[in-house]
């Protein structure tokens, strides 16, 4: 599944596409501390939580992670677990923490490096 470019979101939100569905859950990512301080000190202007250029690598590994995720649960009939690296082991980004909202239908990963 390609997803198309859509405008850079805050990186202090959660990050989220409308085709980010499993299972009619909605999956959301979070980052970590850790990776906003390293978006922080890359970034050029003020407002780094909304500098495109910073963020641009870390919402690629975002959108890479969640095929991780979808491929994952197709595979093992589970989600990943906190702990669990997505993408792959040299560059991936580790699942800190999950949390899952029935009355919301989300799944929220936050994920660290």
């Amino acid at each position: 599944m390609n997803f198309t470019k859509q405008p850079v979101q805050p990186v202090i939100n959660s990050l989220h596409y409308t085709e980010w569905i499993i299972k009619d859950f909605k999956v959301l990512f979070l980052l970590s501390e850790r990776i906003l301080t390293e978006i922080r000190k890359i970034s050029l202007v003020d407002n780094w939580y909304e500098d495109p250029i910073a963020s641009a690598t870390y919402i690629d590994r975002v959108n890479t992670c969640f095929i991780s995720v979808r491929q994952y649960h197709k595979a093992f009939g589970i989600l990943p677990q906190v702990g669990d690296r997505l993408y792959n082991e040299d560059t991936g980004m580790i699942v800190q923490d999950r949390s899952i909202d029935g009355g919301l239908m989300t799944i929220t990963f936050t994920l660290s490096l």
